[in-house]
């Protein structure tokens, strides 16, 4: 046994043994940190482990079968003993070896002990310092049956004419529109009862999936004049009916019409325990139009979503022929609204503007119950970048309508906006209770939770809403964002990757090519973020960018100078285009120390002023 050791050690089998397993585990590691950047496939890594293990045995072998002589390299039973140089080459294998290993020990160094990569310097800021009001958030999921709750599935549409279908999804509206001004009723979304359209399953499944109390079906049938609409309230506990009923009517008749609405409304929140006040029960019962022509128009325009063409001049119309239509003028203000401040083709923004709010405000003028209304003039005021006043008229509007979908996502984002990071958590959960089958409340809310440092959550409401639309780009980057913020920089560069395939190469908003430029940036991509920085000089040939989206893009790259310079021009004009940008930069979620110095708190603390 001891000649065999013997002959090993001066054959240097061992110390060959030593030093491959060094350069073996250096191998491994080096595929398994730069493999990945270099978005070679997973299992590129375990090809090269294999190769390193099958060649243990080879190595062995062959510094035992061949040496080292004056000559070259001879096998060893044919090199005479005098020749060997093996004490020669163990010599130089020792110092092989020793420096092996400090490459080794350098790696495990670099590897484990040194701070990831980051497009800034400076020391890392915990982002629950940024905002020291967030102490605790509710994280429970919601998994039992919400009180006074009901889902509204679509409306069967029995009219003769296919034309006519319209009607029926118009009045399915209206019932909704009818039941979120109770604020004791929590009322599921259209979006969310969408899917249940087409073969729906069966009412305790719905009921389940949506964590309601109660489910309605409902019929609509119009032809001529004549409306049927037959409505019946569901227990899915026993399949069972609480309430049903029948409506017929006439369309020259608005009075029976509006009356069967209120009625529905009224006996769906009695049946499941609802509180109610004499304020809501009067705003609900209230006849909004004596035009059956305005309210055929404004039914249709309800229904009509295509550009902003498409539905406005269903409402221009119904206004012209009822001047007193506070609904018509309420949604109108409402859609323009909208398109002041995320449509990139939405022509004079002047104009939209004055529209929207010359529409909003006669709205309220005849009906100061319309919620819809003040969140109009709220997103008005957050394209001027009048906080407070978008605040004022955002709470208004979810006092007035609090499980309108969107009031819920425009008051959760203004929030978070203006700082109140807890309150718009709590809101925005709210958003995805009410439309658990809708990806933006879950955008809104992973959003939300990032700012407060909750990445974990964050990651879980994002990954949600790309489940719900997997071919959402936006939903995609602020994925990849948060991915970046948990230190999962593959995930984060796999993500912006899809997300630059879904935009085809051109995203439609400016403020996305600053927002994927930073996150490849964070990432260590630095050549991606350069990338997308030129590809947004290039589109500035083309339209206009804003600056607060050229300061996003330069502090993407570092170039904070530049940055400030962006943002104090800003200031100048405000602008649509720049808001949510500007609001990147403001809340500052991925916790760059550069922008927390005074320089920028400075600038941006005046861009947040009345």
């Amino acid at each position: 046994m001891a000649s065999v050791w013997g002959e090993l050690k001066r054959r240097n089998v061992v110390k060959v043994a030593v030093a491959y397993g060094i350069v073996g585990w250096l191998l491994v590691q080096i595929a398994d940190v730069f493999f990945p950047a270099l978005q070679l496939p997973e299992w590129t890594v375990t090809f090269v482990a294999g190769l390193v293990i099958l060649g243990f045995p080879l190595a062995l072998i062959l510094s035992w079968a061949y040496e080292l002589t004056p000559q070259g390299i001879e096998r060893a039973k044919s090199a005479p003993l005098s020749e060997s140089i093996g004490k020669v080459t163990g010599r130089k294998l020792d110092f092989v070896v020793i420096g092996l290993l400090v490459l080794a020990v350098g790696f495990m160094f670099v590897d484990n002990y040194l701070p990831e990569t980051r497009p800034f310097a400076g020391a890392e800021i915990d982002p629950a310092s940024l905002h020291p009001e967030v102490d605790t958030l509710e994280t429970d999921e919601q998994t039992e049956v919400l009180p006074s709750s009901v889902a509204v599935l679509l409306c069967d549409n029995l009219s003769p004419n296919p034309d006519d279908a319209y009607f029926a999804e118009g009045i399915h509206e209206e019932i909704l529109n009818q039941l979120v001004k109770i604020q004791d009723l929590n009322v599921i979304a259209r979006t969310s009862v969408l899917q249940y359209a087409e073969a729906p399953p069966p009412i305790p499944q719905i009921a389940d999936e949506l964590n309601v109390g109660a489910v309605v079906e409902c019929s609509v049938r119009y032809a001529g004049d004549a409306i049927l609409v037959t409505a019946q309230l569901i227990d899915p506990e026993t399949n069972s009916h609480l309430w049903s009923d029948t409506y017929p009517g006439d369309l020259s008749d608005l009075s029976t019409l509006f009356a069967m609405q209120a009625d529905i409304a009224m006996n769906i929140a009695n049946s499941v325990g609802a509180e109610f006040s004499l304020a809501e029960q009067e705003s609900i019962e209230a006849v909004p139009t004596n035009s059956p022509a305005a309210y055929t128009l404004y039914l249709r325009g309800l229904t009509a979503r295509g550009g902003l063409g498409d539905f406005a001049a269903d409402f221009d119309r119904a206004i012209q022929l009822d001047p007193e239509f506070a609904l018509a003028y309420a949604q109108r203000a409402w859609d323009y609204s909208v398109a002041l401040n995320y449509s990139a083709e939405v022509g004079s923004p002047a104009e939209v503007e004055r529209i929207s709010r010359e529409s909003a405000e006669r709205a309220l003028q005849l009906d100061p119950s319309l919620g819809l209304a003040h969140s109009a003039l709220a997103g008005i005021a957050e394209a001027n970048w009048r906080w407070a006043e978008a605040r004022g008229h955002a709470e208004q509007a979810y006092e007035l309508s609090p499980s309108n979908i969107g009031v819920i996502g425009q008051y959760g984002r203004i929030l978070r906006t203006s700082g109140e990071y807890a309150r718009a958590v709590q809101v925005l959960r709210q958003g995805t209770v009410l439309d658990p089958n809708s990806r933006f409340p879950f955008q809104q809310l992973g959003i939300a939770y990032r700012a407060v440092g909750e990445f974990d959550l964050s990651a879980a409401a994002l990954e949600q809403a790309v489940a719900i639309n997997p071919t959402g780009a936006g939903d995609n980057v602020n994925l990849a964002i948060t991915e970046v913020r948990r230190g999962n920089f593959d995930e984060a560069v796999r993500r912006l990757h899809v997300t630059e395939q879904l935009y085809g190469g051109r995203p439609r908003q400016p403020f996305r090519y600053g927002q994927m430029a930073l996150a490849y940036a964070q990432a260590g991509q630095r050549e991606d973020a350069i990338r997308l920085f030129s590809a947004l000089e290039e589109r500035a040939t083309e339209t206009e960018v804003g600056d607060a989206n050229w300061a996003l893009a330069h502090i993407a790259l570092g170039e904070y100078d530049r940055a400030l310079e962006r943002l104090e021009a800003a200031m100048e004009t405000p602008a649509a285009i720049n808001y949510t940008a500007l609001v990147m930069i403001k809340n500052n979620d991925w916790a760059d120390p550069e922008l927390e110095q005074p320089r920028f708190k400075e600038v941006l603390a005046a861009l947040w002023s009345e």
